[in-house]
């Protein structure tokens, strides 16, 4: 009888040690109620923007707010050393997922795995106690070669090692180190954030660095991005303008809304609007605003019109705030949705003018969820 009660519970405490496990990782907190995407469109405000040449940009505001500090972004994550990224094949005996959701992004070229790596795909680990927030564009350098993550995305605290989709940008080396990636502390500007997030292109996203290349300019011998832009003329000519708009932006920003944070921004180059990033919080947005003023400018200065070296010394014509808020709010298209359950939902709507990709973190399918991104791409 003492015999057969040690086995029960033997068996009992086999059966039963995943579920252990499964409770101690931890969980996030839980979400606030009533601030998922439509409400968080029904609350922006978009005010009169800074304008610096080719280049108009547009706060911004909301009446609601989340709180986010239960997430941390790329930059932290790295810094801390809680998140680790890797080439495909150096996390030996990894599970990817614990169930197969549909690949993504699916792939228009066919990029060759070289030798286990690939060109596409990285290895993600988030040993945070707290989801790790991922925007695509954000740039990881390393590894073979750097790379830009390929979408929006949660990836949930103590998480197994899973895949990263990712595009290359510095298409002229293909070295035989590895090692772990860090962030290179930047984002990619819009152009090849496009060619990521919509199309879906690694030719494109190629294509669109050696245009950035040629219009900065700047000379790599791999045709590295990173190179572009951290070279001595985008730091002349990128740094010059992202400096000058950081210091009107607080000052005119509390002129228009009395010291009220801006949540996020509207994007116009050569008076045509092109681009937003919107967030549920001023802190959050203020985490991201120096990288993306930065992509907005390099943005501005591949599209520059050349009449006068770099962009035309004339200021361009900007469109009106209620233009921009239309642009901002405007959502007709074809609307897909991945979900990847207790972490997060993106909702793309896709139409010939436009893509919407917005993120939210859930703890459920159905659940309504806290928006953390909205972008809006204009198709050019």
């Amino acid at each position: 009888m003492r015999k057969d009660s040690i086995i029960a519970g033997l068996v009992l405490l086999i059966l039963s040690a995943p579920l252990v496990g499964r409770a101690l990782r931890p969980r996030p907190a839980p979400l606030p109620k009533g601030t998922g995407v439509g409400e968080f469109r029904g609350s922006w405000k978009v005010l009169a923007p800074i304008t610096r040449r080719n280049l108009s940009i547009y706060p911004v505001v909301s009446t609601l707010g989340a709180d986010t500090s239960g997430f941390i972004t790329l930059d932290e994550g790295v810094a801390a050393g809680t998140v680790k990224i890797l080439e495909r094949g150096q996390v030996e005996g990894a599970i990817y997922r614990r169930r197969e959701p549909r690949r993504w992004p699916p792939q228009l070229e066919q990029v060759p795995d070289r030798g286990g790596a690939s060109v596409n795909e990285l290895v993600l680990v988030n040993d945070a106690s707290r989801p790790l927030l991922l925007l695509a564009g954000e740039v990881v350098s390393g590894g073979k070669q750097n790379r830009i993550i390929g979408a929006d995305l949660v990836v949930p605290p103590k998480s197994d090692p899973v895949p990263l989709a990712v595009f290359c940008v510095e298409h002229g080396r293909w070295s035989s180190g590895g090692g772990t990636f860090g962030s290179a502390q930047a984002i990619a500007h819009p152009g090849i954030r496009l060619q990521a997030q919509a199309n879906k292109s690694q030719q494109g996203v190629w294509d669109s660095v050696s245009r950035a290349a040629e219009a900065v300019p700047a000379a790599s011998p791999t045709q590295d991005y990173t190179a572009v832009l951290s070279g001595a003329a985008a730091q002349e000519r990128v740094e010059k303008v992202a400096r000058s708009i950081e210091a009107d932006y607080e000052r005119e920003l509390r002129d228009q809304v009395g010291g009220r944070g801006a949540v996020g921004v509207v994007v116009a180059i050569n008076g045509e609007l092109v681009w937003s990033d919107v967030f549920p919080n001023a802190d959050l947005f203020r985490k991201y605003w120096p990288k993306l003023l930065r992509s907005y400018v390099m943005e501005a200065e591949s599209r520059g019109r050349g009449e006068v070296s770099p962009w035309g010394e004339k200021q361009m014509a900007a469109p009106s705030p209620r233009q921009a808020e239309d642009f901002l709010l405007e959502d007709r298209g074809r609307v897909s949705i991945k979900v990847e359950p207790d972490a997060y939902r993106r909702t793309e709507v896709a139409s010939s003018k436009y893509q919407i990709v917005a993120l939210e973190a859930i703890e459920k399918s159905e659940d309504a969820g806290l928006m953390l991104h909205y972008n809006k791409m204009a198709r050019g």
